[in-house]
């Protein structure tokens, strides 16, 4: 009977679960794992549910860094962003072929292996979206000074696009909200950025924006002046600004 670990849909999630997996002594072919609940359930399946651990997971993170390297956790981190069904078993494998390898970095780029094609495919479709929201975030300021920006991501890019703010804003309180997943990345000026889950209620008061509709009637004057009516080409438009980042980007709010 197939045991199967269910666990969080989230990087410590899963490396709670890859980690529980392998403590099991059950055998890799008799073991695998799933994220975000019991959908799909099979017959002849044994389930258990895998709480995060932040220890667990870590153990598991230092292992991936010290024996794959930093390009294989940098293909984990970023699969267990994008929402795939099989992400959370193809991870666990990719570790397993890794460990088995006299040299682990090497794992990687073994494309041809279907866990490893995977992780890399899902990696490479969490990195596009992250890409794109680094271009396409804008802040406004609360009243309280706090720079605020909403987003309803298709993956849960919050911890890779962070670390991008941070760097450009260091000194700036931030904050930015994935309305679809209800958590947010908080950014204290002078300190490192977290991750806030459960924040719907902590960011349903801040939708009172400071006094910027000057700033904002003058941004959107220039974005029309500098444009060329004869040369207006809404389809090529879209194809580099699709609508559905437009409801969070100033310069198209209200218009």
């Amino acid at each position: 009977m197939i045991r199967v670990f269910l666990c969080e849909d989230t990087l410590t999630g899963i490396l709670t679960g890859v980690y529980d997996a392998w403590d099991s002594r059950l055998g890799h072919e008799n073991v695998r794992l799933q994220s975000g609940g019991y959908e799909n359930m099979e017959l002849f399946c044994e389930y258990a549910e895998v709480p995060p651990d932040l220890e667990k997971a870590d153990r598991v993170l230092r292992t991936i860094r010290t024996r794959l390297g930093e390009e294989a956790y940098e293909m984990i981190a970023y699969a267990a962003a994008y929402p795939h069904a099989g992400k959370a078993d193809a991870i666990y494998r990719m570790i397993v072929v890794g460990l088995h390898l006299a040299d682990g970095q090497k794992v990687s780029g073994m494309l041809t292996h279907p866990d490893v094609r995977l992780v890399f495919e899902l990696r490479r479709k969490a990195w596009h979206i992250a890409h794109r929201y680094m271009g396409f975030v804008r802040f406004r300021e609360l009243k309280n000074g706090v720079l605020f920006s909403g987003i309803e991501a298709e993956a849960d890019v919050l911890a890779l696009i962070a670390p991008h703010f941070a760097d450009r804003l260091p000194l700036e309180d931030w904050a930015i909200y994935d309305r679809s997943r209800r958590k947010a990345a908080v950014h204290p000026a002078g300190k490192g950025w977290v991750i806030l889950e459960d924040a719907e209620e902590a960011f349903a008061g801040l939708q009172e924006l400071e006094e910027e509709s000057r700033f904002d009637r003058l941004w959107k004057i220039f974005h029309r002046a500098v444009g060329i009516e004869s040369r207006s080409n809404q389809q090529l438009q879209m194809s580099f600004l699709p609508k559905k980042f437009r409801p969070f980007m100033n310069e198209f709010m209200d218009c």
